[in-house]
């Protein structure tokens, strides 16, 4: 790769770090990103000098001045954003230099755009392709700006004292550069990796000493705000169409248990409905109520059934809603989550900004009812019958239906068991919604025509038929479970897995789950796609609780936990140090005779003394010095100049452990003719003509490694010979 082409491709990698950095925020519009991505690409072929030449520089002016304006009604019309609207400015400046590049300072024009992009983005969203453009932009910025500076240099002198360099390996084309052909491409890129590795190197420990202020910057959507499907805060019912499901993420949770022991048909709760009017399930008191505080936690439940609790981290992205989700039932929420509200239904809610992500805590005592601790006889409070009882005018068949699904259920608990195996039995899933939409009763026609529908519908089919059993009950909305990931320990909650559930009310346990609804046909997923989803979903919920979210309480327990570790290090030497002196102290108590002593020395020793004959031989200079260049010459075989340097470097260390060394200012054949009449003189004079050639020699010299060899073992003997004599 010649000089030219690594300034190129260090400034192009410069340059589309910013953008890709940028484009990942998911603030940019997809025209936008097509457009500035065609043009970064075709302006890598093109001949931008000859356009410069072509195109007169009144142009160019009349097209910046042409986009102020359009600029204005980017902001009042397009996008209707001041910020969106400066990235749509820069992207349109960085286009034209890119399609006008001809001198330095273009370039820097564009490296400062890029810098800007990375900047701006890190304002919008940290998340792992931020991480990703900024290591590129970190290491072409080091390359770029050590090619930069030699380019300019180069340009100033050919400039001012018209330098041309003496020796090239072929025809000079006028610039200069060709002092650089072939230019050290690997070499440069070693030592900017080395630069790079540094930088992080120092950075990473900075990063985590450094006292934390979070200030609510990195909490940004790496995508737009996502308007889940499935989930809302109404249920309507008798719509058709067919509904259409999204894989997007919506969150990430982390539970303190294994999967097999979590509960079956785990759900992470959100809203419940208590009326309905025929149609849609709303709710009827929508007053909200601020929790108590205790500690790091929002307080919600005074006493848990039994201690069976489980505690989860949700990792939520940028919803259309304000409630905050949690495994039923919750005892607390951690102060994470900013202000919280309750209302009747028990749903939570948060004031957070729609476009932001959210990271909490919630701590929630999984209800197991035993039948045998469920009565008839234990009361239902009042403002429970009041509110989760009330049916509106419907079709006299649902009452019957739910008579004969019960038949036989010995009490309410049994028939609402009943009910939920029945419609699981009975009916079918469907996306698909049919049907009359201006039907008085869209509940009867799933019930006695379709036979076939979604969640919701089995949902509100069994909550008004327990209704009519004389049984509270309420419709949840919600997710269910989701994938689980076992590369990060978390479940993938997507926008297909949103739910709609029900809660029944029974003494003493409260509202109990049932979920009526025929499981959803497993989406067919090929393994080695479904562990790269793992592995890159694991990566970014590393990054995102790892990194993005390292505050002041991961601080603590990062410094913690180097403190004990210092400790258990100072104790293990402690115990190290006291079993050798006890062990020592055993084996002289034993000790009565030299073959006594011989024999203990062995038993404990034996197994270190080829490491210690090891050790004993790589002291000695002359036998390290021989295999330190065996293993260069065999590393580089393949490398004529780098053997032959070794081999003469060998014979240097050889005649100068005997006192003979070369000095600074004699140049090899110099100091070989000085020892001619030595009796190692003409080997060396040889070796040096060899080393020669190749060295400062034509590139096609040969070498003959058998020869370099047979050269050095004739000097090596005519040493021993010499020091034997005298």
């Amino acid at each position: 790769m010649s000089f030219a082409q690594y300034f190129k491709t260090a400034s192009y990698c410069l340059i589309g770090s910013g953008f890709v950095a940028i484009a990942a925020t998911g603030r940019i519009d997809w025209i936008s990103i097509v457009l500035f991505a065609a043009v970064f690409a075709s302006s890598w072929f093109l001949d931008t000098a000859r356009i410069v030449r072509a195109v007169p520089s009144w142009a160019y002016n009349c097209v910046a001045l042409a986009y102020i304006p359009f600029f204005l009604i980017d902001y009042r019309l397009l996008s209707r954003s001041f910020m969106i609207g400066m990235f749509h400015l820069l992207f349109f400046a960085a286009a034209v230099k890119l399609l006008t590049l001809s001198k330095d300072r273009d370039y820097l024009l564009l490296y400062l755009i890029s810098f800007a992009e990375l900047l701006a983005a890190s304002t919008l969203t940290v998340n792992i392709v931020f991480a990703a453009s900024f290591v590129i932009f970190l290491f072409s910025g080091i390359a770029t700006l050590i090619l930069f500076e030699m380019r300019r240099t180069n340009a100033r002198m050919q400039t001012e004292a018209r330098v041309q360099p003496v020796v090239v390996s072929r025809r000079l084309q006028g610039t200069g550069l060709e002092l650089f052909s072939p230019f050290p491409a690997g070499l440069l890129s070693a030592i900017v990796f080395g630069i790079t590795a540094l930088i992080i190197t120092i950075a990473i420990p900075i990063f985590f000493v450094l006292p934390r202020v979070h200030f609510g910057m990195h909490t940004q959507p790496s995508g737009e705000t996502q308007f889940t499907s499935g989930f809302s805060e109404s249920v309507e019912l008798g719509q058709i169409g067919r509904i259409k499901q999204s894989d997007a993420i919506v969150m990430r949770v982390k539970t303190d248990k294994s999967p097999s022991e979590l509960p079956y048909g785990l759900k992470w709760r959100g809203i419940a409905f208590d009326q309905y009017d025929g149609r849609a399930w709303r709710r009827s008191n929508q007053i909200r109520r601020t929790v108590p505080i205790q500690g790091l936690y929002y307080k919600l439940e005074n006493t848990a059934q039994g201690t069976d609790l489980i505690n989860q981290t949700f990792f939520v992205e940028a919803l259309s809603t304000d409630v905050i989700f949690a495994m039923h039932k919750p005892m607390a929420v951690s102060r994470d989550v900013g202000f919280l509200w309750r209302d009747t239904a028990e749903s939570l809610y948060t004031a957070r900004p729609v476009s932001s992500k959210l990271r909490y805590s919630a701590v929630s005592n999984p209800i197991r009812p035993d039948p045998a601790n469920i009565s008839d006889l234990r009361p239902v409070p009042q403002e429970i019958l009041s509110t989760y009882i009330q049916i509106p005018p419907s079709d006299p068949r649902v009452a019957e239906l739910a008579k004969q699904a019960t038949e036989g259920a010995q009490d309410k608990y049994a028939k609402a068991q009943a009910l939920e195996r029945y419609l699981l039995a009975h009916y079918s899933y469907s996306l698909v919604l049919r049907g009359t939409p201006n039907s008085p009763d869209p509940l009867a026609m799933f019930l006695f025509d379709v036979r076939s529908g979604h969640c919701e519908y089995f949902a509100s089919a069994m909550v008004i038929m327990l209704r009519q059993l004389g049984i509270p009950a309420r419709l949840v909305n919600g997710f269910r479970t989701g994938e689980y990931n076992e590369l990060g320990n978390n479940w993938i909650v997507r926008q297909y897995d949103a739910h709609s559930w029900v809660e029944a009310y029974f003494p003493p346990y409260g509202w109990i789950e049932f979920d009526p609804t025929p499981p959803d046909p497993q989406r067919p997923k090929a393994a080695w796609l479904r562990a790269i989803a793992n592995l890159a979903d694991a990566v970014d919920l590393w990054w995102w609780e790892g990194v993005v979210n390292y505050d002041r309480s991961k601080q603590s327990r990062v410094f913690s936990g180097v403190r004990a570790g210092i400790a258990d290090f100072q104790n293990s030497l402690k115990e190290f140090a006291n079993s050798i002196q006890e062990s020592f102290r055993a084996g002289m108590a034993t000790l009565r005779s030299p073959q006594a002593v011989m024999k203990f020395l062995y038993g404990r020793f034996a197994s270190w003394l080829p490491l210690i004959a090891l050790a004993a031989l790589l002291w000695i200079r002359p036998v390290r010095r021989r295999i330190t260049s065996f293993i260069q010459r065999a590393l580089h075989r393949g490398d004529p100049r780098i053997s032959a340097t070794s081999f003469y470097r060998e014979a240097l260390a050889l005649l100068g452990a005997q006192g003979m060394k070369r000095g600074y200012a004699q140049t090899p054949m110099e100091f070989a003719r000085s020892l001619r009449n030595h009796p190692a003189g003409e080997s060396l004079l040889s070796l040096t003509r060899m080393y020669n050639a190749i060295r400062f020699g034509t590139p096609n010299a040969q070498f003959s490694r058998s020869e370099a060899e047979a050269l050095l073992r004739t000097l090596r003997s005519a040493l021993k010979t010499k020091a034997a004599h005298a």
